[in-house]
């Protein structure tokens, strides 16, 4: 969620109109973005204002002038703050349709992208139980062979284990969800849970590149790496360094792009002399 959507639905949000999973994603984003915190807080302290005013209002046969004045400064104030915010609303929907063609649509990708990551990141928390197990990549390809519209390749990295995998979701994409484990290392390095999503992106509307390029951004505590693969987007999620997850990645574009060893051509038979 960006700043634009929070601001859509701040009233409801502060009239308490939300369930509570259904403000998970508007509380992550007041963690990170301390403007969009202190404008909650002034909202609410507008709004319980405009309460006591009304209160005394209700109470008093007659308002004091004083009072008149405040409630109308507050009335004043909050069709401002609804104008202002219909405006925004509708300048940025505009801007959306006018840049839609060019360049300036890119500005919009990151935000788009942010949420991939923020969802991949709260499935891969949840530790749901797994469909398939075991570590063979070839039995984990066959069982997601018909359960879903695109190809789904699964990645091998040295010194990480493949635990299982099922089913999930990214947002609105049917996606699969493969376990991996990293093991402790001898320098002390513990344990990590490795998730990997991957989902079709047919239409590109996720900002992922091919490998060697890969982004890796931070999201909810844990790093996001994604990358893609023609039409498929791979999205993985772990509490790994980024330096340790790129140097998997890069691992990894290396064992793809090294050409297989061709067969040695079968000796020929020597001619044999019929000559004594």
């Amino acid at each position: 969620m960006n700043c634009q959507e929070f601001d859509s639905v701040l009233q409801p949000f502060l009239d308490g109109e939300f369930q509570p999973e259904e403000r998970v994603d508007m509380e992550a984003h007041l963690e990170r973005c301390p403007g969009c915190a202190k404008r909650v807080h002034e909202e609410a302290r507008m709004q319980q204002s405009l309460r006591r005013a009304a209160r005394q209002a209700v109470a008093s046969t007659r308002a004091p002038d004083a009072l008149r004045s405040r409630l109308r400064s507050g009335i004043h104030q909050e069709q401002r703050r609804e104008a202002h915010a219909a405006w925004w609303r509708m300048g940025a929907a505009a801007l959306v349709m006018v840049t839609v063609g060019g360049s300036a649509w890119w500005m919009f990708r990151p935000e788009h992208s942010q949420r991939y990551r923020e969802d991949a990141v709260r499935r891969h928390t949840k530790k749901l139980p797994t469909e398939v197990a075991g570590t063979s990549r070839e039995n984990v390809e066959a069982w997601f062979d018909g359960k879903l519209d695109h190809r789904v390749s699964v990645p091998h990295w040295p010194n990480v284990k493949l635990s299982g995998a099922r089913i999930s979701n990214v947002k609105d994409r049917p996606a699969a969800y493969i376990s991996y484990e990293r093991s402790a290392d001898v320098q002390g390095a513990p344990a990590r849970r490795i998730g990997l999503f991957v989902f079709d992106d047919t239409r590109r509307e996720v900002e992922a590149p091919p490998l060697p390029a890969v982004q890796v951004n931070s999201s909810l505590g844990y790093n996001v790496a994604m990358w893609r693969d023609g039409e498929v987007v791979y999205e993985l999620v772990s509490d790994l360094d980024e330096s340790d997850i790129r140097h998997m990645l890069a691992q990894q574009h290396a064992q793809q792009a090294r050409p297989s060893s061709p067969t040695a051509p079968e000796p020929q038979a020597r001619p044999v002399s019929l000559q004594p």
